[in-house]
């Protein structure tokens, strides 16, 4: 209270300055890292690895505090006992006897109730802050512990990138979680006791009956958090499936809207959410029936102990009732946190074991020797063999639920046997063989991220790194160069040409200063790739690993980098290139050739192929396989072999952008995160509104209010029942004078039982009722939100998938809906449980005392005044903490998948020291957060406490005569629970408006979406009859500010022509394609087909008549049948046809299911040539006049190309045919030749006319197989 009030206030008036609330040194990374590193040192001394015990070093590590939280909650409990029993009992006992009471006694009674409750508020809140200091202090050593480990290990062949960031993100709040609520459970015991014994001594025996209720409702709650996890974990499975269908969808909408089948998706989709919802709504309902039973628990056990009693014939009244229901009400708290508290505790031992197994895990010994025996030797290994562990089975990095996998053999199982080379100092040596012969291992075991089994390896210099998976870090492009060295700017200069990065940093929006990664722009594989290039060589290093840096970026790039990067830029330094790119080997110093794990040759390129040996094999079967230019073969003599395919150009390359150019996900940075902060805004009452009408109207939404107006006002009766039971007293019966107000003697006894009874039946049956009615309602409210959604972004025009990250679009189908199904109805259950709950007690209150609608009032305005003043800094905090949470997984994850490059550079204490930062960022933002939400709670609770004080005076000065003892002591049990209440009221109503953030977000994508045009005109079925197509002038913007991609094309193409469409990148190649099918509109002019303006005609009925087979086979997930016919509009023998004519009949008879086979993974195992012939399956089934086909440039085997060749010129033989052609071959073949420059037609022939011509640009492109500049 002390600091934190004048944050709030500072919040509130936007006067504070965040940088000045820094954590505390002894809550940081550093101290509490160091420390537990320590003692976990101390444990492993004492005791050995194997014994050491992680539990009780954290226990070790916060014990002091841990003792003093105890102690604090027992004097809670004892607080709880003492304000709910003995003081209610006492304050009964004085107004029974109010005439003969002492005024002062009672007036100590009223004061020492407040008293009491505000020194339990006291307690709370000390409790909870202590627990969070503990709890952070724990999570940052946790975290610390398990960082500098990871950043320690050489190898982690046997533990994941998954694994390795949930130990650092999920398993530390897990540990978290426990500390914080943990402590409040284990002194429940004590309170148990004492309630026990007081109840036995004011009530009877009988109150076994009350306890044993609450005992059995703790077992159903553990029953329930089962039943719960086991619904959860179906329907994980099953929201996985769905994250992944849709992810299909965005990442291949531009051929799924070509394809038409936007329908069959969403049908898919759809289907897959209500298989979701079933099992959701499964585990919601028995969520929202133990959530709203239990602050019932306390009647439903006074209920059966007072009918038992009374049945038996024990005396009851008010004096020994209600102090009874006031104890068994304190009791609930503790009731709602054990069930949470030992999940935590189970998941925390979970958590704790995983990072024991991590520590324990070992690195290879160091075996590398820094210095070799020759002056110029760089490398040399003499007859090494390694391998990744030392169990028998590969390397194993998928997630399972043990970190480590566990050894089943004890022998060693070699991955490289026997390597002996040598590579001096300044040499440029190849490493080349088939996928698998070991060639990626090699550099692994140069880094020492192996087990040397024996041979030795020699490395003199430091190293340079370059991973077959480029890695970036979150930063912008110039940090991911620099890596942390000074900016030499000429050095920087030349290393960006050299990676070909120049043209690529000219499109960047901020050039070299764009952010990348997280909350950036994303990069292609190919800039990536190049920029890691770039890393290792702006550092400068003696020797450089490069493991296939090739692999990612187009031959024309490739071929540069190698040039001008490693054989100019690299000239003297010593490097080891491992690539598939055969026609570099030649220009190699050495090469060094590998097969299954051994050196099988080595010597230069020349020695090799005189030798004839597995070199001069695969040199061969590479030149076979390059493309053939046909003509002028015999006149130039270049490194590309023969085969009838032709010759792979970069001027035919299907996409307007350079391969490796700007992704289309590609955006500011700033302007990125100046759309999330746009979001930052409070949630508005139109956010409820739309929730409400998505989940059924505005009827339907009050309806559902009734049922919980009905549950509280039928708790409310049961409670006024029971006061007008205990007021009716002995009834007409004659008693003597110790037994007046004995209701076990009243001659109506039955029927107040049965009432009571009945009461107690009709709570269970609205429980259910309501229950039931609010999972269907607001599944209703999260399934109209996802369908919406869906259909909006399907319907979208391909603008707006260009303007807006994938991730942001998947994040709403995956994060934000499943806080809308789960955590959206559980909060608001909570709100409105305890709110109608205070709100009736108000309203009990003021009935029995009207007087007290002043304090009421004022209560009610304070409580106002203070949630429309701190609401909202509540909810800025907590933002502020999902912010620095998400950059602390950003980078462990970024730290878990670099960590050899960072590892060979030499980074690790860089990293260290920048994860302790975000660490102790993150820690002082979930700090404030939950200090910020306790100091609202402590204000409340206050106010809530003070309040039992005039409501305690009115029940000691209010003559009976006024108001009867049983009411009396009905609102003096209603206001302490109040106080019981007002922390889930506050924390209920923070989270709803936290979580409604998520329903906006929905919302503001479902509104952000547009529509595709669509024409009005209804075609025939049999158009287009001929499949002409003419082009009037046209023109095309991708977006309106965007520039001229086809500018005033005037074209005819007849009616079943075979065109071929070459030009350069961005010459509007593929800008054609998107015309035809019209997934942008047109800026002027206009296409016939047929006669028929495609504008005015719908798009369903468009693109139904073309078809279309892209350049890289897609295949979905889902059965062969599915892939070729979702909408099951042709028969098996239609569909068997197709596949006939395309050669994949065979194939897909192979597979056990035939056509209902299940492919995954992009087709799972077919090659690259079977899902291109999969593709014109298709597109044969649709029997379309009009087929555009954008030919793979070298993804497929000769064999492969030729039966597509057959099956194009059989298949299509009558139909108008577009090529976009990388081929020789095709393009010669094509009746007429359409060339195009920066989106105009510049020739437009047969190919022989524009051979013939001498300025042809063309035949220059024949000539000198480039693209004039």
């Amino acid at each position: 209270m002390s600091w934190m009030t004048p944050v709030m206030w500072s919040m509130s008036r936007k006067q504070l300055n965040f940088s000045s609330l820094s954590l505390s040194p002894l809550d940081g990374a550093d101290a509490n890292g160091d420390r537990l590193q320590t003692l976990w040192e101390q444990e492993v001394f004492a005791v050995g690895r194997q014994k050491a015990s992680l539990t009780r070093v954290l226990l070790r590590f916060q014990r002091d505090r841990l003792l003093l939280v105890l102690c604090i909650n027992v004097l809670l409990m004892l607080s709880l006992f003492v304000g709910s029993g003995v003081l209610v009992h006492e304050i009964l006992l004085h107004i029974l006897h109010q005439e003969s009471s002492v005024v002062w006694v009672g007036v100590t009674l009223c004061f020492g109730l407040v008293t009491v409750e505000l020194f339990r508020v006291f307690c709370l809140t000390l409790s909870w802050a202590i627990n969070l200091r503990t709890g952070i202090r724990l999570k940052a050593g946790f975290c610390m512990l398990g960082f500098n480990k990871i950043m320690s290990l050489r190898t982690h062949s046997r533990v994941s990138v998954g694994q390795m960031v949930n130990v650092l993100t999920s398993d530390s709040y897990k540990l978290f979680g426990a500390v914080l609520l943990v402590p409040f459970v284990l002194p429940f015991p004590i309170l148990l006791v004492i309630c026990f014994v007081y109840t036995c001594y004011i009530l009877n025996y009988t109150v076994l009956i009350g306890f044993s209720i609450f005992i059995t409702f703790i077992v159903l709650q553990f029953v329930f958090a089962r039943l719960i996890h086991r619904f959860q974990q179906k329907a994980v499975i099953i929201t996985a499936s769905r994250v992944h269908t849709v992810n299909e969808l965005l990442t291949c909408i531009k051929l799924i809207k070509m394809y038409v089948w936007e329908q069959a998706f969403s049908s898919k989709i759809t289907d897959i959410r209500t298989s979701e919802q079933r099992m959701l709504e499964k585990a919601a309902l028995i969520q929202n029936i133990s959530v709203t039973i239990s602050p019932l628990v306390p009647i439903i056990a006074t209920m059966c102990t007072l009918v038992v009693h009374t049945w038996l014939g024990l005396p009851l009244s008010t004096y020994t009732a209600y102090p009874v229901v006031t104890i068994f009400h304190c009791m609930r708290f503790i009731l709602s946190l054990t069930p949470t508290a030992v999940n935590f505790l189970a998941g925390a031992a979970v958590s704790v074991a995983r990072l024991k197994k991590l520590l324990l895990m070992e690195n290879p010994e160091p075996y590398v020797l820094q210095k070799t025996d020759g002056r110029s030797a760089a490398i040399i290994v003499e007859k090494a063999t390694l391998s990744w562990s030392k169990e028998l089975h590969a390397p194993d990095t998928e997630d399972r639920d043990d970190l480590v996998s566990k050894p089943r053999h004890p022998e060693v199982l070699p991955i490289l046997r026997n390597i002996s080379f040598t590579l001096n100092k300044g040499r440029l040596l190849g490493v080349c063989g088939n996928v698998g012969s070991g060639k990626t291992s090699l550099i692994c075991g140069l880094l020492e991220q192996m087990h040397l089994q024996q041979g030795s390896v020699c490395v003199d210099g430091s190293i340079a790194y370059v991973s077959q998976q480029a890695w970036i870090f979150y930063g912008t492009v110039q940090d991911n160069i620099l890596m942390g060295e000074p900016l030499d700017r000429s050095r920087y200069n030349r290393v960006i040409s050299s990676c070909s990065l120049e043209a690529d940093l000219h499109l960047l929006p901020h050039g070299d200063q764009t952010l990348l990664g997280e909350q950036g722009v994303d990069l292609c594989e190919g800039q990536k790739q190049r920029i890691s290039l770039a890393r290792a060589v702006y550092s400068n290093k003696d020797l450089y690993l490069l493991d296939d840096p090739l692999s990612a970026v187009n031959a024309h790039v490739g071929r540069h980098i190698f040039e001008e990067c490693i054989k100019k830029q690299l000239q003297g330094k010593s490097i080891v290139l491992v690539t598939h790119q055969l026609q570099y080997m030649e220009f190699c110093d050495e090469v060094l050739v590998m097969k299954d794990g051994t050196v099988l040759e080595t010597g230069s390129h020349l020695d090799l192929m005189t030798a004839e040996g597995h070199y001069a094999e695969l040199i061969t079967k590479h030149l076979e396989e390059q493309p053939l230019r046909e003509e002028e073969t015999e006149k130039r003599v270049e490194l590309n072999g023969h085969m009838d395919g032709g010759i792979v150009n970069p001027a035919f390359q299907m996409s307007d952008e350079n391969a490796d150019a700007l992704s289309p996900d590609c955006k500011p940075a700033d302007q990125l995160i100046d759309q999330e902060n746009s979001r930052n805004s409070l949630v508005t009452w139109r956010t409820f509104k739309q929730y409400c009408l998505a989940a059924g109207g505005y009827c339907v939404s009050f309806f559902i209010l009734l049922l919980f107006i009905v549950l509280i006002t039928n708790t409310a009766l049961s409670y006024w029942w029971l006061s007008f039971w205990l007021s009716r007293g002995h009834g007409t019966a004659n008693v003597t004078a110790a037994d007046r107000g004995n209701i076990s003697l009243n001659p109506d006894l039955p029927f107040y039982q049965l009432w009571f009874a009945v009461m107690g039946v009709l709570l269970l049956i609205v429980c259910l009722i309501k229950g039931f009615c609010y999972v269907k309602v607001t599944f209703r409210a999260s399934t109209t939100l996802h369908n919406s959604l869906l259909e909006k972004i399907i319907g979208s025009p391909m603008s707006f998938f260009d303007a807006t990250p994938t991730g942001r679009i998947l994040s709403c189908f995956s994060r934000y809906q499943d806080e809308v199904d789960s955590l959206v109805p559980h909060h608001l259950n909570v709100l409105l449980l305890f709110w109608l709950i205070a709100v009736c007690v108000c309203i009990i209150n003021s009935i029995i005392f009207p007087i007290m609608l002043l304090p009421v009032f004022i209560l009610v305005t304070v409580l106002t005044f203070l949630l429309w003043m701190f609401r909202g800094n509540i909810i800025q905090l907590k933002k502020m903490e999902n912010i620095s949470r998400s950059s602390c997984i950003s980078l462990c994850t970024s730290v878990a998948q670099g960590l050899s490059t960072i590892q060979t550079y030499n980074k690790t204490h860089d990293f260290t020291q920048l994860f302790k930062r975000l660490s102790d960022t993150h820690a002082n933002h979930l700090l404030l957060f939950h200090y910020g939400m306790q100091w609202l709670c402590f204000l409340a609770d206050s106010l809530c406490a003070v309040m039992t004080l005039p409501v305690a005076l009115l029940v000691v000065f209010v003559s009976n005569d006024v108001s009867s003892p049983p009411m009396k002591a009905l609102a003096l049990c209603y206001i302490i629970q109040l106080t019981g209440n007002s922390q889930y009221m506050i924390q209920s109503m923070m989270e709803v408006e936290m979580k409604f953030i998520s329903v906006q977000r929905l919302l503001d994508c479902i509104t952000g979406c547009g529509s595709e045009a669509s024409g009005q005109l209804q075609v025939s079925e049999d158009w287009p009859q001929y499949g002409s197509i003419t082009f009037l002038d046209y023109t095309m913007k991708y977006r309106q500010n965007s520039p001229v991609v086809l500018n005033g094309l005037q074209l005819h193409i007849r009616a079943g022509e075979k065109l071929a469409i070459v030009g350069g990148a961005g010459s509007g190649k593929s800008s054609l394609a998107v015309a035809l099918f019209r997934l942008v509109e047109p800026a002027a002019g206009s296409i016939l087909i047929d006669g028929v303006d495609i504008t005015s005609i719908r798009l369903s009925d468009l693109r139904t008549k073309l078809s279309i087979i892209p350049q890289d086979p897609v295949l979905f997930t889902g059965t062969v049948r599915y892939n070729l016919d979702p909408f099951n509009s042709y028969s098996d023998e239609e569909i068997w046809a197709a596949l006939e004519k395309t050669y994949m009949k065979d194939t897909i008879c192979s597979l056990d299911k035939k056509l209902q086979a299940e492919l995954t993974d992009n087709g799972g195992k077919l090659s690259v040539g079977q899902k291109q012939l999969m593709c014109m399956s298709r597109a044969l089934l649709r029997d379309a006049k009009i087929v555009l086909l954008d030919e793979a440039p070298a993804s497929v085997d000769a064999e492969t190309e030729a039966l597509i060749q057959i099956a194009i010129s059989e298949a299509f033989g009558c139909c108008t045919v577009l090529t976009i052609a990388h081929r020789i071959n095709t393009v010669l073949q094509a009746d007429r030749i359409l060339v195009l420059d920066q989106g105009e037609v510049v020739e437009f022939d047969h190919p022989d006319m524009l051979i013939r011509r001498p300025n042809s640009l063309f035949s220059y492109l024949l000539t000198t197989n480039t693209w004039p500049s």
